[in-house]
């Protein structure tokens, strides 16, 4: 803390005890009351720490120091000039006088001392001395003034002399005080006076007897010369002595750095009589100086050689550094970065998410990053990486040419969004023959026969379809699960009822390989998650699945779920084919397959365990995969959140029996049509088919049906467009619209359901979904 701003903090604990000191120490102090003895104390303090905070010459310094600073003769009287003639007036005598300011200057720099702890530093040295002189100059006004109120008799110039005289021990005592080093020195040169503090500096015992000869043998060689100039310069051109040299030990070399300041006292006759100052030592900064600059030269060098473009903002975003990199970058010479305002060389920046970063750096310090798209002189655009972060009070930069990544990764996108056109094309198109199919199959497994090839062929077609239908599902759901396209619908599901819904589904592979599935389920106390259904079922039928196809015909396959606490746990374990220990670890990675066989006996697409692990930490749980090794079997284990069994459990809608509904079958797929009529047939509707828009409405009246089945990719009109057009027909406002598509994205439900279809069902469409929808017909 400098001594200026420490005198205005502290002015009343200084004032607190010259007052003590007062009242104790001088008879006519003891006489007056607390505002009369205090009088022009504070103002005399404001006055000297407003002193220390003007620049002055070494000749202003002098002459304070001798109490000889000028005065304008029209100026107001000094808070020491009235105090001096009120001291007077109060019967105080000269010494009593000068020794308030003994007290006064002791206080301050007892108290400054004890503030700031190490005082070693130059400023605290300069800060000394001033102060010093600023006492003599208060010393010397109010001696003056003390004397016009008494007659020239009572003015005992001892009692000045003596006042003077104390400067050199006040000084003393500052040295003890701060660890500066004062020396005294009479012209011309001879033996010199130095206190132990400067004595240390030169390696010096504080016994020794000091020449001239031995200041320059103290001196290092490189710098005598440097200093002897300096002395001869301040002496002759009555200037101000500051400097730093180097002092060395004669035996060890060790090396100081010392600062000196001082000056030159002259005679009336301009003579020079006395070279007085003062000695700090400043190893500790000069060496910081010099790492600080090795420092910044490696900083420098480091700058030019990176590959990172680099920039340095003051805190009023000033460019005060850049690098090589940054003006390749950016199409601008170092001269014209340099001194500009960022903000200015950079139009746009200010309101930016860039500007608003460095301007959050600045404010918090904290290390930020963005990548932000600048366009560039020439309307050259790029996309800059930039990282922020603060050095000292400024804002340091760094940011690099990202626009291939972005221009890779728009291509990316572009491929992605491109992949998943391709996917939900090449779906609807896998759907469509694919519906017929499974609709054939379904219609051969309703018919009785006693032909058994015919029922093992209808058995096959069921089979593969129901195959083929799961992989195009896997194929879709991977793209959608890992966009973060599949938004669950959540409610409370009985686990036993998933797993039991699970188990239907892989029931006929299953009973096609003869395998044994053994199940032990948990019935002490209620198996609820907060999940959807019917995605939990996917799930758990796809671990299944996966047992049933890696399992020879008549192996072993167990489910077990049980409660453990918090947690549901459904485990699937097989005797078949097992998993490697190389592969165990990323099992549940996008195409990840164990080894494949020419014959693609196990078939698959490797992404069902990728779409499950995803699905089940969507719902908060987790899964996992266990294998002894190759053909030591598996165990795939599923854990998530137990919930409580919700207070009414709610009532499953049942299909009853359906009375025959009239239906019409709108497809351009002639067998998926037929096949569709055939089937519906069987369940007692009354059925009519055709392959066109336009054939549907002009069937529509006379047909009159309740319900109306509609392929949305019909060759004249597509079925969005076909329903609008039935708005305006009674039995087409009246009639169920169902749509039966191969498009089965999330986006072509949602569009189905807003141009007014009433149901949105994807090919191929069992039966029952169909009964179900029909269902809902009031």
């Amino acid at each position: 803390m400098r001594l200026a701003e420490f005198i205005d903090l502290y002015t009343e604990d200084i004032l607190a005890e010259w007052e003590a000191f007062a009242v104790t120490r001088l008879p006519s102090a003891a006489k007056m009351d607390a505002i009369a003895l205090r009088d022009h104390a504070p103002q005399i303090l404001h006055a000297i720490a407003e002193d220390l905070r003007q620049s002055q010459s070494g000749d202003e310094q002098a002459a304070k120091s001798r109490g000889l600073a000028v005065v304008a003769l029209d100026a107001p009287h000094t808070a020491a000039e009235v105090h001096g003639a009120l001291r007077s007036q109060d019967g105080f005598s000269i010494s009593q006088l000068v020794s308030e300011y003994r007290a006064l200057r002791a206080s301050v720099l007892r108290l400054w001392k004890h503030a700031n702890g190490n005082l070693r530093a130059a400023t605290a040295a300069d800060d000394i001395i001033r102060f010093n002189e600023a006492v003599d100059q208060a010393i010397a006004e109010s001696v003056d003034f003390f004397g016009r109120e008494l007659s020239q008799e009572r003015i005992a110039r001892e009692e000045v002399d003596r006042a003077l005289a104390f400067n050199r021990a006040r000084l003393e005592y500052a040295s003890r005080l701060s660890n500066v080093g004062f020396w005294y020195c009479d012209l011309p040169f001879d033996v010199l006076e130095w206190d132990d503090q400067v004595k240390e500096h030169f390696f010096l015992e504080p016994s020794a007897r000091v020449t001239i000869e031995d200041f320059y043998d103290r001196i290092h060689p490189e710098d005598r010369e440097l200093t002897r100039a300096a002395i001869a310069t301040s002496i002759d051109g009555r200037q101000v002595y500051d400097i730093v040299y180097r002092t060395r030990h004669p035996g060890s070399g060790e090396v100081k750095w010392i600062r000196a300041l001082g000056g030159t006292d002259y005679a009336s006759d301009g003579s020079p009589i006395h070279f007085d100052g003062i000695t700090v030592d400043v190893t500790v900064q000069k060496l910081g100086e010099q790492r600080l600059a090795e420092s910044e030269a490696r900083h420098r060098g480091v700058l030019a050689n990176m590959g990172d473009a680099f920039a340095l903002f003051d805190p009023d975003f000033n460019i005060i550094e850049v690098n090589d990199a940054a003006c390749e970058l950016i199409g601008l010479t170092r001269f014209e970065f340099i001194g500009a305002n960022h903000w200015q060389k950079f139009p746009g920046t200010y309101d930016s998410d860039l500007g608003e970063m460095y301007r959050l750096v600045q404010l918090d310090g904290q290390s930020r990053s963005l990548e932000h798209h600048y366009r560039l002189a020439a309307g050259r655009a790029v996309w800059l990486e930039v990282r922020a972060f603060k050095v000292g009070n400024n804002v340091a930069v760094l940011f690099r040419n990202v626009t291939d990544r972005h221009e890779m990764i728009e291509a990316l996108k572009n491929a992605d969004k491109r992949k998943d056109e391709f996917l939900a094309m090449l779906a609807h198109e896998l759907r469509n023959p694919l519906a017929p199919i499974t609709t054939a199959g379904e219609i051969l497994a309703r018919v009785p026969t006693s032909d058994a090839p015919i029922a093992a062929a209808a058995a096959v077609i069921r089979r593969q379809a129901s195959h083929m239908t799961r992989l195009i599902d896997d194929l879709l759901d991977v793209a959608r699960v890992t966009q973060g396209r599949i938004q669950l619908q959540k409610t409370s599901v009985d686990i036993v009822d998933v797993v039991a819904q699970a188990f239907e589904t892989c029931e006929p592979q299953l009973q096609a390989k003869q395998q044994r599935l053994t199940m032990s389920i948990d019935k002490s106390v209620p198996l609820y998650v907060d999940g959807d259904r019917a995605r939990l079922v996917q799930c758990v039928g796809n671990l299944l699945s996966n047992a049933i196809k890696y399992t020879d015909s008549q192996g072993q396959i167990a489910v077990d779920v049980r409660d453990e606490g918090k947690v549901v746990h459904i485990e699937v374990t097989d005797s078949g084919s097992g998993i490697s220990p190389e592969l165990l670890p990323r099992v549940f990675e996008l195409f990840v397959q164990s080894h494949r066989t020419l014959d693609r006996s196990q078939g698959g697409l490797g992404v069902g365990l990728a779409v499950v692990k995803r699905l089940i930490d969507m719902h908060g749980g987790h899964v996992q995969a266990f294998s002894r090794g190759e053909g030591l079997g598996s165990s795939f284990q599923i854990r998530l959140p137990r919930i409580a069994k919700p207070s009414a459990a709610v009532e499953k809608p049942v299909v009853g029996e359906l009375m025959p509904r009239r239906i019409l079958i709108v497809d351009d797929n002639v067998d998926a049509a037929d096949s569709l009529v055939a089937l519906l047939k069987m369940q007692g509707h009354v059925l009519m088919a055709v392959h066109t828009a336009r054939e549907a409405l002009a069937s529509i009246d006379l047909f009159k049906p309740d319900v109306m089945l509609i392929d949305i990719g019909l060759p004249d009109m597509d079925g969005y467009a076909l329903v609008k057009q039935l708005g305006g027909s009674p039995f087409g406002q009246k009639s169920m619209k169902i749509a039966v598509t191969g498009y089965g994205q999330p986006g072509d439900r949602k569009r189905a359901l807003d141009v007014g279809f009433d149901e949105h069902l994807v090919k191929p469409v069992a039966v029952d979904a169909i009964e179900q929808a029909i269902a809902g017909l009031r």
